[in-house]
């Protein structure tokens, strides 16, 4: 607790910085983004809107969705591709695309922004070499190919396609895209490592730079608005190099940017006719899996969500290397905790996993330049019930969701609707969060609970100053967030309740700050 204390003290405690300031006022709102596309494909019509609609009433502000090329592809499975045009969605699979279309009409409707995410996996006549898995094909997607796809897509989306099911109306625009799913991980994109005259290199980054820099110019070429995110990387990679071992974040970036360790250029073939990296945005999955979203990974280039300066200072020092063409801020699109229950071989209990979720978006809120932060699932996928009970191929998809696999809430939809965050600095005690349905300026007041179990009002004042009087109730800034002080040394159980709530979940998780 000590190291998050130290970290406010030198930004919201003190006051914020002169960057925080000159950001905050320059910047839109931090979004809050969530993905679940089995909720959202896969699901009845009813179900689908039913699902977005709940999700704009808790405070989601824009759902990411995945158009996936294998899924949406003719004949994906086949050795040899299909003769059609590969730039024109209409020639796709009729159903998946239109699953894809009532997402994204049913988030529009619902006031909900959509993030694109052009990812996994690729036809099997789209790679180099074919894997024994026929669905989960990722060796070397060819690119041209992939910027095909991509066109098609951003076509499709761009506003001006005719909805195929509605006549007369046309398809919602969508205006932030991503390329590619973890490409920093084996399970998306192979080779990671190749060997090159006795010699592993890496070998997914050079990949992928190709692939992301087809995607840019086909969905800018569409329309120069569209907002188009790099990276979307896992937060974790192996120690060692090999074939199929996901690399680590920041080495990976260093790569992408086609430089060593010291950041000097890397002058081999795999960077011949390197370009500065052109993205607006750089997407990021800060997972800290069955730890604390303030650990420190014992790798030096994994980044955890409490780690994010990190990867902020190498982004900016590429940056000023001319590597990376314009300052790129933090698009936080992935972050969960497995629970258990109902995994019971791995996760966090339920209790925990709400907490952490007011840890981590305080965490998030202390960066100036992260600009969204996400939930990933709102359901739990549930059981795999081909394989046997209490093994861990049962319970292998994530169970990281709001909801359990049955859709009753768990404590985490309440830590979703207000995160909250405390801890002890000194005799103080700082406490954060956030009530995030329908903007901001919203009555909160801070509980604590008495000895006979009764939540009682608490009288705090602002952290930012060393002193100050003391109020029963406070008004959220206009994103929805508070951060406040009140002196005890004593052992406390907390809470923030909202005043006139427009959510059944009108208290947040309660915390004992010792």
């Amino acid at each position: 607790m000590a190291a998050v204390g130290l970290l406010l003290v030198g930004a919201a405690l003190a006051g914020p910085s002169t960057a925080q300031a000159a950001h905050a006022g320059e910047r839109a709102p931090r979004e809050v983004v969530v993905q679940d596309d089995a909720e959202l494909l896969h699901r009845s019509t009813s179900q689908v809107r039913r699902t977005l609609r709940n999700l704009a009433r808790s405070g989601a502000t824009r759902v990411r969705i995945t158009a996936g090329w294998s899924a949406l592809a003719p004949e994906p499975q086949a050795r040899r591709r299909p003769r059609f045009d590969e730039r024109d969605s209409r020639r796709y699979a009729r159903e998946p695309i239109a699953r894809l279309d009532r997402a994204i009409v049913l988030a529009r409707a619902a006031g909900l922004e959509v993030q694109m995410d052009l990812a996994f996996w690729a036809p099997r006549w789209a790679v180099s070499r074919p894997l024994r898995s026929a669905e989960r094909q990722r060796w070397r997607p060819d690119v041209r190919r992939y910027g095909r796809f991509v066109t098609a897509i951003a076509r499709r989306y761009s506003g001006r396609f005719d909805d195929p099911r509605r006549p007369g109306r046309r398809l919602p625009a969508v205006r932030q895209w991503t390329t590619w799913n973890e490409p920093n991980h084996a399970g998306f994109l192979l080779p990671q490592w190749e060997r090159v005259d006795g010699v592993l290199l890496a070998a997914s980054p050079h990949h992928y730079r190709r692939m992301h820099e087809a995607g840019y110019a086909a969905i800018k070429r569409v329309d120069a608005r569209n907002a188009v995110l790099i990276g979307g990387l896992a937060s974790r990679g192996s120690a060692a190099a090999g074939e199929r071992r996901g690399m680590q974040p920041l080495r990976f970036l260093r790569e992408l940017a086609c430089v060593d360790d010291r950041l000097e250029p890397l002058t081999d073939e795999r960077c011949r006719g390197f370009a500065a990296l052109r993205a607006d945005g750089f997407s990021y999955h800060p997972y800290t899996l069955g730890t604390r979203p303030d650990a420190r990974s014992t790798l030096p280039d994994e980044v955890g969500i409490g780690e994010l300066g990190r990867l902020s200072d190498l982004l900016g020092a590429l940056h000023a290397r001319g590597r990376i063409e314009h300052p790129l801020e933090l698009y936080l699109t992935e972050y969960g905790y497995e629970t258990s229950p109902p995994d019971p071989t791995r996760g966090v209990n339920p209790r925990a996993h709400a907490r952490y979720l007011g840890l981590a978006a305080f965490l998030a809120w202390q960066r100036p330049d992260v600009r969204m932060f996400p939930q990933f699932l709102v359901r739990d996928i549930g059981p795999d019930l081909r394989f046997a009970a209490g093994t861990g191929a049962r319970w292998r998809d994530f169970q990281t969701g709001l909801l359990d696999f049955r859709g009753r809430a768990k404590p985490a939809a309440r830590a979703f609707v207000m995160p909250f965050w405390a801890y002890r600095d000194g005799a103080d005690i700082v406490i954060f969060g956030q009530v995030r349905p329908g903007g901001g300026g919203h009555a909160v007041r801070i509980e604590r609970q008495s000895a006979s179990g009764r939540w009682e009002n608490l009288a705090t004042r602002p952290a930012t100053t060393a002193s100050g009087a003391e109020e029963l109730g406070l008004v959220t800034d206009a994103e929805g967030f508070f951060v406040r002080r009140v002196t005890t040394t004593e052992r406390v159980r907390l809470r923030a309740r909202w005043l006139r709530p427009m959510h059944d979940l009108s208290t947040s998780t309660d915390l004992v700050v010792r």
